[in-house]
């Protein structure tokens, strides 16, 4: 048992070191088409419903894809594109609505809904459990003549099991 212990807590500590190795790698900054990518995904056609610069082939989603290209080229940050976007074309541009003023209702909301949801479904369990709990008559509150009645019937079915065993 010693022994096995002695294989096993090196392997263990070998195993450790790396996942946390594999934990903390170097990752290379992301190219200049992956950040373009992302920023097609963030941005929507100022003309076609419900589709992002990723979707759309319209020729202003062109365009604006041309422009992000250059502005990311030019070394612009992600947030500068957008607000040049938002700046130009409003917050209707972006895919997701940003987490400030009226729009931080639009992320509050659902979470909140889950909360009064989850709160609502726990009393409405509760209260049919409560329906659902069966009332028994305690034996006490049996008639005497109802009791007479279920102690014969008992006496009569054990006497009839013994007779059958025997």
């Amino acid at each position: 048992m010693r022994k096995l212990a002695l294989f096993l807590l090196p392997l263990a500590l070998l195993l450790l070191a790396g996942f946390i190795s594999g934990c903390s790698a170097f990752q290379r900054p992301p190219t200049l088409e992956e950040q373009a990518n992302d920023l097609y995904k963030a941005l929507m056609c100022p003309l076609c419903a419900g589709q992002t610069l990723e979707q759309s082939q319209s020729e202003i989603s062109n365009q604006m894809r041309a422009l992000v290209r250059e502005k990311l080229a030019q070394g612009a940050t992600k947030e500068e594109i957008m607000q040049f976007f938002v700046d130009r074309y409003g917050e209707a541009v972006l895919a997701a609505p940003a987490k400030k003023g009226f729009s931080l209702f639009v992320w509050i909301i659902p979470a909140l809904a889950m909360v009064v949801g989850g709160f609502f479904l726990y009393r409405l369990i509760k209260a049919m459990q409560a329906r659902a709990t069966v009332k028994v008559k305690p034996e006490s509150q049996l008639s005497e003549q109802e009791q007479q009645y279920w102690d014969k019937r008992l006496k009569a079915e054990l006497e009839e099991r013994d007779g059958k065993l025997h």
